[in-house]
């Protein structure tokens, strides 16, 4: 689903896809998330199957969910808060949805010995 914007000069429309990588882009900024690569690492198979990001778009709004996982030695709900704020103001500054809710599900933990690498060290 779209979002469609009338102006004087046309339409703009912003894809669900765009939103989903916004969001993704914004958690991965954040210290203590598990991040491989640039992308969100997928705490579970159906995570890998549908991604650890999903958008639902009701008008102007947007909810956000995500599977995540955090970083051993790092405050797993100081991290989700984290993605909570940083996501809903990136996609409402970059989009002008408004983001009626960030859902964040911790679904896992990674552990010095896995390949995630956070991105502030």
């Amino acid at each position: 689903m779209n979002k469609v914007d009338k102006h004087t000069a046309g339409s703009i429309k912003v894809s669900e896809d765009v939103i989903i990588k916004i969001a993704e882009t914004a958690a991965c900024e954040i210290e203590g998330a598990a991040v491989q690569n640039n992308h969100l690492l997928p705490p579970s198979t159906m995570s890998r199957f549908r991604g650890p990001v999903r958008v639902k778009i009701n008008g102007g709004a947007a909810a956000i969910k995500f599977d995540i996982s955090v970083l051993d030695g790092y405050n797993a709900v100081r991290v989700a808060e984290d993605i909570q704020r940083s996501v809903k103001s990136a996609v409402q500054n970059m989009t002008g949805f408004t983001v009626t809710k960030v859902d964040v599900n911790i679904a896992g933990v990674c552990f010095k010995d896995s390949d995630a690498a956070n991105p502030a060290e």
